[in-house]
């Protein structure tokens, strides 16, 4: 996904200025796309220089003037050829995996409260998710977007599963470090056994011409095209 196709949906609701972007961002797809504001204009600025977006300066008297965009026709059909465009996965960088590949460098306890504190905050997460639901049905409901409602609210049931996807994960994963002996962790945190980097690459050589579609495929997943 990219900030541009989620303005231009924005805007294909109707014109807003890009503080209203902003204001109803942040609430409405904040869960699973977070941009700033200083993302935005930069971004409305390319659409207007695109043709996709149109932007008027609407004159007040006693305020700053607003500047107004809208969605041209070009940028309608735009958003329609990149809605009906198969999904890919956007590239995954999540700190709790590189921490948990490197757990071997903590000791028990270290590794529990890090994996203790990911899942208190997606906790927090899901709360923010169940309350987001309760905006989104009263804001619907009283705008008349049922219709609308319908597949926002699908958007946070996406985020309910994965918040509660990953908690599973992180408890099970707790209960199957506390089993492990403390000796099974680093005493010190400076270096953990020494690795014989030489066979680390040889192997990884001999196992990609074996299995070259595995290797394609974790490749392929981690591509970030901002046209998707």
């Amino acid at each position: 996904m990219s900030l541009k196709h989620a303005l231009l949906g924005f805007l294909n609701y109707g014109s807003m200025t890009g503080y209203e972007l902003k204001k109803i961002f942040d609430p409405s797809i904040g869960h699973f796309w977070n941009a700033e504001l200083s993302q935005m204009y930069p971004t409305l600025k390319q659409l207007e220089s695109e043709g996709l977006v149109e932007m008027e300066v609407e004159v007040q008297a006693d305020k700053p003037n607003r500047k107004v965009y809208s969605i041209t026709d070009d940028g309608a059909r735009e958003l329609s050829d990149w809605l009906t465009r198969p999904a890919t996965h956007d590239q995954v960088r999540e700190p709790l995996m590189i921490k948990v590949f490197f757990g071997a460098s903590l000791s028990k306890q270290e590794l529990v409260a890090v994996l203790r504190h990911r899942a208190d905050e997606l906790r927090q997460t899901i709360e923010a998710h169940e309350q987001g639901r309760v905006l989104i049905g009263k804001f619907a409901g009283t705008l008349g977007l049922d219709r609308e409602g319908f597949f926002w609210d699908l958007t946070v049931d996406a985020g309910l599963k994965h918040c509660s996807a990953g908690i599973e994960w992180i408890e099970a994963a707790i209960d199957k470090i506390k089993r492990l002996d403390d000796s099974f962790f680093a005493a010190e945190r400076s270096r953990v056994d020494a690795i014989d980097v030489r066979r680390v690459m040889e192997m990884l050589d001999k196992l990609k011409a074996e299995m070259p579609e595995v290797f394609a495929g974790l490749h392929h997943s981690g591509v970030n095209d901002e046209s998707r």
